[in-house]
């Protein structure tokens, strides 16, 4: 009798403690799913950010010309911070040769590192 009992209680415990792990398991996965969500989130914005300066950065250079094909595939793969640069001469930028000569500089290894040492003087 006193050992059914015991047997009883030690069952019972197994079943409350998996229970407890099941529940704390699926806490777990929600957490980890929503930690993955706002990531993907987050990613999402930025990549979105990025494309939409993209567009208008070709919305303003299409006001001036025509542009190729080539033209809208070397803006499509620039960087958030290759946007930028491009955005601060676009007053310079008045002939597709103007562009393909700033894109050209931006994929110069030696240029970016002349311009990233001239931008980190530029602060002192």
């Amino acid at each position: 009798m006193m050992e059914e009992k015991r047997m009883d209680f030690l069952k019972d415990t197994s079943y409350a403690i998996a229970k407890m792990r099941m529940k704390y398991d699926e806490m777990d996965e929600k957490t980890v799913y929503k930690k993955g969500i706002k990531k993907g989130m987050r990613k999402g914005v930025k990549k979105g950010v990025k494309q939409g300066k993209i567009s208008l950065l070709k919305e303003l250079l299409r006001q001036k010309w025509e542009l190729t094909e080539s033209d809208e595939k070397d803006l499509d793969s620039l960087n958030e911070e290759e946007v930028n640069q491009i955005v601060q001469v676009l007053n310079r930028i008045n002939t597709p040769k103007d562009l393909q000569d700033q894109l050209k500089k931006l994929s110069d290894p030696k240029h970016q590192a002349e311009n990233h040492a001239q931008f980190s003087f530029s602060h002192d």
